[in-house]
């Protein structure tokens, strides 16, 4: 039985983790890998650049009606050689949406997906914000090989991930799972600095900042990925390079994120920082950001 490489993005909703997984997976298909992504978000975009105008029947919903389904029913093969599945989401109020990714996970085992298709990789692109068990359960669990947590600049989304990261180590104390940080629009002053010294603090792996693109932007407005509309671009040349770092095996160490008051410390000075730069304040004292 073949064994795909199992990948999770995570992080606050509106980061970017869709826009990322996808010209990704698009990425590893164009460097010979085979890929399927799979969505769990309600409104059913995580494949949307990948698969245009395809509809796409989410598979969850579909098991909740009829207990009995045939994942490949539900896969679809997209121009760019990427395959997708979306699960669809739960009915508020009721349910786990962890527990549909640990079901759909027993399905295509049981079904023998990863072998039908010849997987190399598989991408979880999972929605959600707030760390709770179920959250956790995939990662806990073992259905994960790697998380990649997405943060941006902002306070909110970088709060969440650290709690993100308190969530996956705390699951996984005894059985170590690889955690790395992908930093989206890097490029915001003072993003890359902040998160260089959380990184050493925390001994967090970064595994890669992405900057803005326009290109990249606009291509997500169009409805494509970056390789369909800009091929030659920056952007794409970014992606193309972030296939070698995912593909080579590292030493896992497990990142010691910050506790509740070393948290508000941070986030403190980082808020100072931020508004001596847009007051045009030089030369600030940051040395006790950390």
């Amino acid at each position: 039985m073949k064994e795909a490489k199992k990948i999770c993005f995570l992080g606050k909703g509106g980061v970017g983790k869709s826009i990322i997984a996808s010209n990704l997976s698009e990425a590893l298909v164009r460097a010979g890998y085979h890929v399927l992504q799979i969505g769990n978000d309600s409104s059913l975009s995580s494949t949307i650049l990948l698969r245009g105008f395809t509809d796409a029947v989410p598979a969850l919903e579909e098991y909740r009606k009829n207990y009995v389904i045939q994942l490949a029913d539900y896969i679809i093969k997209t121009a760019s050689g990427v395959y997708c599945l979306e699960l669809g989401s739960l009915e508020p109020g009721v349910g786990c949406m962890a527990r549909g990714i640990q079901i759909i996970d027993e399905m295509m085992e049981m079904q023998g997906i990863t072998d039908a298709l010849d997987l190399d990789y598989i991408i979880y692109d999972i929605a959600g914000d707030i760390p709770c068990t179920g959250y956790i359960l995939p990662m806990r669990d073992g259905i994960m090989d790697t998380c990649i947590v997405v943060t941006d600049g902002s306070v909110t989304s970088f709060v969440t991930a650290n709690s993100i990261i308190a969530g996956i180590v705390k699951a996984r104390r005894n059985e170590p799972i690889s955690i790395q940080m992908l930093v989206n629009y890097a490029d915001r002053y003072p993003t890359r600095s902040q998160l260089d010294a959380y990184a050493v603090t925390t001994q967090l792996t970064i595994l890669d900042y992405l900057d803005y693109y326009q290109r990249l932007e606009h291509s997500e407005l169009a409805g494509e990925t970056i390789f369909v509309s800009q091929p030659d671009s920056k952007a794409a040349l970014f992606f193309t390079d972030l296939v070698e770092k995912i593909t080579v095996t590292k030493q896992i160490i497990m990142p010691q994120p910050l506790g509740r008051n070393e948290l508000f410390r941070w986030l403190r000075l980082w808020k100072q920082q931020s508004l001596d730069q847009k007051s045009g304040v030089i030369g600030g004292d940051y040395s006790g950001n950390i």
